[in-house]
């Protein structure tokens, strides 16, 4: 009977088992088909990717250095040096300029680039293309503005030797809080000659004092940065005297803290 039994089963399970062997030998064909395609695919990604690699490389200068800039450089005389030093900001800076002869003509003109190097590593710092307004300025062809010209002649016109102008003036800068509180000012024949704090009544301090622009002073400093190029002037007069009322100046946009701003109100001529 067990013999019997045993046979019996061996019979009912062969069929299943062979079922079961032929199931996996489609599993394992189809492996084997999804693995060979798999490989081909990835040599060809492979051939394809060193492919691009080497074009890639083909475009890179021999010795894989960078190609030197072949354009000519001028010869700056002390004048344009300090020029350029002026329009670019760097006019008390230890720094040295190079200029690229763009234009190849063998002399400052608009296209050419500044190149300024300097500072602790001695390397470049910042580059400028000269413009036409660049050019113009250096050659002292900047005309003023209008509205500068016309506001210092009624300045002019309004003053004279011997009058006394008595004003508040307020100036905006990184320092401390004694620059920048509003001060009531006089000044005359071209001196400042009384200087205290609005809001105390305190005289300002000599070395605070001593720096104080009178007003011929101020219309002297919009000039210079106006014919200097400064890269922003904003500037307001008054419609009657003509003194500038509000005034904003940055020479570079590369230097910090060096802007100029100030505003002056309640203007009496004695």
């Amino acid at each position: 009977m067990i013999n019997n039994d045993y046979n019996r089963s061996l019979s009912t399970s062969s069929p299943l088992q062979a079922n079961n062997a032929r199931q996996q030998t489609a599993t394992n064909d189809k492996t084997h088909l999804f693995l060979n395609n798999g490989l081909v695919d990835s040599k060809e990604v492979n051939n394809g990717i060193m492919t691009l690699v080497q074009q890639l490389l083909s475009l890179l200068p021999k010795g894989g250095q960078t190609r030197p800039d072949r354009t000519p450089t001028l010869q700056l005389t002390s004048e344009q040096e300090a020029g350029l030093k002026n329009l670019l900001g760097f006019s008390n800076e230890a720094i040295s300029l190079k200029v690229l002869d763009r234009q190849r003509d063998k002399t400052l003109s608009a296209g050419d680039v500044v190149i300024v190097s300097g500072g602790i590593t001695g390397g470049e710092i910042t580059r400028h293309t000269l413009t036409q307004k660049d050019i113009d300025q250096l050659n002292g062809k900047t005309d003023l503005p209008a509205d500068f010209v016309a506001s210092r002649a009624k300045w002019d016109a309004a003053t004279s030797d011997g009058q006394t102008a008595s004003y508040t003036a307020q100036s905006s800068c990184f320092c401390p809080e004694d620059y920048t509180r509003p001060m009531n000012i006089t000044e005359q024949n071209g001196k400042i000659v009384d200087a205290t704090y609005a809001d105390t009544g305190e005289a300002v301090p000599n070395y605070i004092r001593d720096g104080l622009l009178t007003m011929n002073e101020r219309f002297d400093q919009l000039q210079d940065a106006y014919l200097s190029g400064a890269e922003r002037i904003d500037a307001t007069y008054d419609p009657q005297l003509g003194y500038p009322s509000s005034v904003y100046i940055d020479q570079s946009f590369m230097m910090a803290d060096e802007e100029i701003s100030y505003n002056i109100k309640d203007l009496e001529l004695g």
